[in-house]
């Protein structure tokens, strides 16, 4: 049969196939099911699996699903469809899995069977009607970090926040403490459609003509290579901020250990990436600084003294809650990275601010030094990223003298209060040295 669009004869029944869906630890399968199709039903043949001698073959019905049958259709089951109309509708439909990757650039994947928002009910009004906005909410297929979209402040464009709670790490070039307070922010508004690839009198580059648009290259942006240049806006790189997690986050992550290339102890990861916090007023934490002062004055000396005292004081002196964490703190670019390096988030500055406690992250490099019982363990190979504007620091910027009178003349001139302050200075060992 030359065609491969067919109205049936007779009445059949197919099947529909069974799927497989997999995500992460969780898969489901659909199984196959029957469905009788009657006379006259519109089937249009789809192309033929790898190993067409064994697969069964298959076809989409005119509202869109796909049955397969044991055997391909014959002349005696089937005719030929030869209205136009038909043929163009059927061939013109595309499933909702392809439409919404080319519409929208991402992949659709169903969490189970049944839809579940066809089952439940909101849990604080009742309601069951549910809306999602564009896709609004969606994760990368890579390393599971989860992406929530929502308006600017009136502006044409969109604001993409980013979080990490269940991402994976082995496929991020990032290792971060998983926590709901931290997120990365960045801003599209104001733009064209970057995804028109042709060249206009509008398109103002001078590397952007007709033979050859200018298209962004992904390196310097948190856009995707690729895209004309020409018609975006504003764009606002990925801002790095939210509070720093507690202590208590560690409990769900896996553990890491930090092995150093100057000799210095190993260290515990990430508990070394939070802080702890007392959630006392401040009447109770000076109430416990008297405590361990008088506790000095009467109590006969010996070690259990001094470890209490040690204790109170340490108590004393946390925060009251988790430090703030301020909107653009830095963030390193992973082109920076060589093969096999990862950027790790150490630990926090914190300093005190009018009202209330600010912290600045830092950051190492590290690469992989496999498996151990204590788990992952990670060699540190540049630990020199500045924690106030997240660049790099080399020996040769160290030697530079600072003029007090113009010290942003000089590199990180205007940071090294910012070391001052936090009583840190960059480890220049390895490529950097």
């Amino acid at each position: 049969m030359p065609s491969t669009a067919y109205t049936l004869r007779h009445p059949l029944t197919a099947q529909r196939p069974s799927h497989w869906n997999m995500h992460a630890r969780y898969a489901f399968c659909r199984p196959a099911e029957p469905l009788w199709l009657p006379a006259h039903t519109w089937l249009l043949g789809l192309p033929d699996s790898a190993d067409s001698r064994s697969a069964p073959a298959h076809y989409r019905l005119a509202d869109g699903s796909v049955v397969f049958l044991e055997a391909p259709l014959t002349a005696e089951q089937a005719e030929p469809l030869t209205d136009p109309q038909a043929v163009a509708a059927l061939t013109a439909y595309r499933p909702l899995e392809e439409a919404v990757l080319a519409d929208w650039g991402l992949q659709v994947e169903q969490i189970d069977s049944i839809a579940p928002f066809r089952l439940i009910q909101c849990p604080l009004c009742g309601g069951t009607a549910f809306t999602t906005v564009g896709f609004a909410q969606v994760w990368c297929d890579g390393c599971y970090a989860q992406f929530s979209l929502r308006p600017t402040a009136g502006d044409p464009g969109f604001v993409v926040d980013c979080t990490w709670l269940h991402y994976d790490p082995d496929q991020a070039h990032y290792l971060l403490p998983r926590s709901d307070d931290l997120l990365l922010t960045m801003v599209f508004k104001d733009s064209g459609n970057p995804l028109d690839l042709t060249h206009s009198r509008h398109c103002h580059r001078d590397d952007c003509t007709a033979a050859e648009i200018a298209l962004t290259d992904g390196q310097d942006s948190p856009l995707r290579a690729g895209l004309h240049a020409c018609p975006i806006g504003d764009v606002y790189d990925w801002s790095f901020y939210g509070h720093v997690p507690t202590f208590t986050n560690r409990s769900t992550e896996r553990q890491h250990q930090l092995v150093w290339p100057d000799k210095r102890p190993s260290q515990s990861w990430p508990a070394a990436a939070t802080v702890r916090v007392s959630g006392l007023p401040r009447a109770e934490q000076q109430a416990l600084q008297l405590a361990a002062t008088l506790l000095v004055e009467h109590a006969p000396p010996g070690h259990y003294r001094e470890s209490v005292r040690t204790t109170l004081t340490e108590v004393a002196a946390r925060p009251t809650h988790a430090p703030y964490l301020p909107y653009r703190s830095p963030w390193p670019q992973r082109k920076h990275l060589q093969s096999g390096e990862k950027y790790l988030l150490y630990r926090w500055l914190v300093a005190d601010s009018s009202d209330c406690q600010t912290a600045h992250p830092l950051w190492l490099v590290v690469t992989s030094l496999g498996q151990s019982p204590h788990g992952d363990r990670w060699l540190v190979v540049r630990d020199n990223l500045c924690p106030h504007c997240g660049q790099p620091v080399t020996a040769a910027e160290m030697a530079t003298a600072v003029d007090e009178k113009r010290p942003w003349a000089a590199p990180h001139g205007a940071c090294r209060e910012s070391w001052q302050r936090h009583g840190w200075q960059p480890t220049l060992f390895g490529r950097e040295k």
